[in-house]
């Protein structure tokens, strides 16, 4: 019977739900879609014929859509609840009015949970078929901007339906079960007042949210000195989220005020600016809901902008800090390189060379790992190998060195064993050295010469005998006709850099495109649901005398004052968590200079701005 009641208000009321429906939808498009990507990567892997170097660009992207569907999933849960909640608030009155016929706060409750999964279903259902439909074109798109050379399988499209419509019923339960029990203790007088003042007092459940979430980034903030700077990257990925979290806890005590702060120099030369601030401070809720997806999106995306760009600048500092060879060569043939190793001007060839090894899990072959074979004599001397714990020289035999950021992320240091397949044999490598991190210049595993063959080679730090420039032409007659290409060490640093931040762009592509693309969604349809929300405040104000465009101008002062606070936020997310890698970055390695992406960071803002201010003016044109 409640099912049935909760259909009958769905239809009744469905404006209200509107606006939560189209959250869901494409929440759960989202979800539909991460979960073929990630189903396209196994199903591939499976496919005879893979090779070990595939496996282990196919093992990268399941590594990357896996964060890819964590952020997207955490975008839906956090935009689909805070809309259900603002739908919820907005029926005040219709629910104090079942309170005054007779309904108990538990069959409020009830109706609340029947209404979202009445919206579920249909919204799971669309947004169902709405991913399956873009899955191939999804899969395409994948190839086509570069992310992988692969051709990607389709999953079964059930592998999608089965993931994304329980997760999508899960989100909407959990968006509008907190504001159904807040709900369910509305009084039978709300029915009778025509307003209503909204609490912005955080709940002690409410505070210890965000007391745990900011306490987090406390603790992440006092031990940043202590962080790889690697693993600092990653941090810098989970935290905006926890972070938001937090904001989201507080959010109708801190938004409103923050808003109403930024509308100061304003107030006294414009009514409507005046207007517009009391208004952002009497309704909480909507104000709340308004700035969640524009603050989620800038502190996401702000934060790993600034963590990419600062981790690129740390390994180019690693490289020029490292790299003694003065000319880097690239071959271009097979024989190139012991063509350079042989040039009588060349007194160090260090080639950089490298092999797909199987770690071993539990006694059998697991996940692919790229190792690699170093030549201590030459190594030492071009790229500068040295260990910062344990020796270097005890490199040799069934031994291997580290990186410090394997050894975090692994758990096994100076001391521990590896154990790798080797031509069908389990071998165990002992570790005998940390070294520092320099990705461009070594991979985190290294192992001696002569314990495997190397499967791929790679540039050639060479270190001439007397004058660089003459090896450079000695060099150049050598390898003529072998399109290899020789480069000074600055050059090659720079244009190793240059890739570093294609590729960081690619991946920032692929981690933040779909969430992006969804919260640019949520930020239109939040702003939309708030501008009906605040009609008839809107025609009281004119009733007292405002003019038209007194109430336009009004309404885009809000849509700026909101947005302009939620990037605020944002914004001090994002520079807080670029510190933190900086920090981290600077205890590694003093004095790197640091790159601020300001043109991306600007365009997140201006078109979050945009899209808010465009959404209030098409809201406001389409009530005339």
């Amino acid at each position: 019977m409640m099912l049935a009641l909760a259909r009958q208000t769905v239809r009744s009321s469905w404006r209200g739900y509107l606006g939560a429906f189209v959250a869901l939808l494409f929440g759960v498009v989202l979800i539909a879609v991460t979960t073929t990507l990630i189903g396209s990567v196994d199903a591939t892997s499976n496919l005879p014929g893979v090779t070990a170097d595939q496996r282990t660009q196919l093992d990268d992207l399941a590594a990357m859509f896996g964060m890819m569907s964590a952020v997207s999933a955490f975008m839906a849960l956090f935009v689909v609840g805070s809309t259900f909640g603002f739908v919820v608030a907005s029926r005040r009155r219709e629910l104090g009015l079942l309170r005054l016929v007779g309904a108990t706060p538990r069959q409020v409750r009830r109706l609340l949970l029947g209404e979202s999964t009445v919206v579920a279903a249909a919204a799971t259902t669309v947004g169902c078929l709405l991913g399956t439909m873009l899955a191939p074109a999804v899969l395409d798109l994948v190839r086509t901007i570069g992310i992988t050379t692969l051709h990607l399988e389709a999953p079964s499209p059930w592998i999608a339906w089965v993931v994304a419509a329980p997760a999508g019923a899960v989100v909407a339960l959990l968006g509008v079960w907190r504001s159904a029990r807040r709900a369910s203790r509305i009084t039978p007088s709300a029915a009778l007042r025509e307003a209503a003042v909204e609490r912005t007092r955080p709940s002690i459940v409410q505070l210890a949210v965000a007391i745990v979430c900011f306490g987090g980034l406390v603790t992440a903030i006092v031990l940043a000195a202590d962080l790889p700077p690697l693993f600092a990257l990653v941090a810098s990925i989970l935290l905006p989220e926890v972070v938001v979290i937090g904001l989201l806890s507080i959010g109708p005590a801190v938004i409103p005020r923050l808003a109403a702060l930024l509308a100061r120099p304003f107030v006294d030369r414009d009514v409507a600016a005046r207007l517009a601030r009391d208004e952002v401070r009497g309704a909480v809720r909507t104000t709340a809901a308004v700035a969640a997806p524009v603050m989620a999106i800038s502190a996401i995306a702000g934060s790993l902008l600034l963590s990419l760009s600062f981790t690129a600048d740390w390994t180019t500092a690693q490289d020029r800090s490292r790299l003694r060879a003065p000319l880097v060569v690239e071959a271009g043939s097979p024989g190139a390189t012991a063509a350079v190793a042989a040039d009588p001007t060349v007194a160090v060839a260090d080639v950089r060379r490298q092999v797909t090894l199987q770690r071993d899990e539990d006694g059998r072959p697991g996940s692919p790992d790229e190792v690699e074979i170093v030549d201590l004599a030459t190594a030492s001397t071009a790229r500068s190998l040295t260990a910062t714990r344990g020796s270097i020289d005890d490199l040799r035999g069934p031994s291997v060195a580290v990186t410090t950021t394997w050894v975090t992320d692994a758990g096994i240091g100076l001391g521990g064993t590896v154990a790798f397949w080797i031509d069908g044999d389990r071998v165990p490598l002992r570790v005998v050295a940390v070294v520092p991190d320099a990705p461009d210049l070594y991979g985190e595993l290294l192992i001696p010469a002569g314990l495997v063959p190397p499967t791929t080679d790679g540039p050639v730090f060479v270190v001439p005998h007397g004058d660089a420039s003459a090896t450079r032409d000695s060099l150049r007659r050598t390898l003529a006709g072998t399109d290899s290409r020789i480069l000074d060490a600055s050059a090659w640093i720079d244009a190793t850099a240059a890739q570093t931040r294609q590729a960081n762009n690619v991946g920032f592509t692929v981690l933040l495109g779909p969430a992006g693309l969804y919260a640019a969604i949520a930020i239109v349809n939040a702003t939309l649901i708030g501008a009906s929300q605040r009609r008839r405040q809107r025609e009281l104000v004119q009733l007292l005398g405002a003019s038209p465009d007194q109430v336009r101008r009004a309404a885009i002062w809000q849509a700026g004052l909101v947005c302009g606070t939620a990037l605020l936020l944002g914004g001090a997310t994002t520079a807080v968590l670029g510190w933190l890698v900086r920090r981290a970055i600077t205890a590694d390695l003093a004095a790197v200079p640091m790159t601020i992406p300001w043109l991306p960071l600007l365009a997140i803002g201006v078109v979050c701005l945009l899209l808010t201010v465009s959404a209030t003016a098409a809201g406001l044109s389409s009530r005339k």
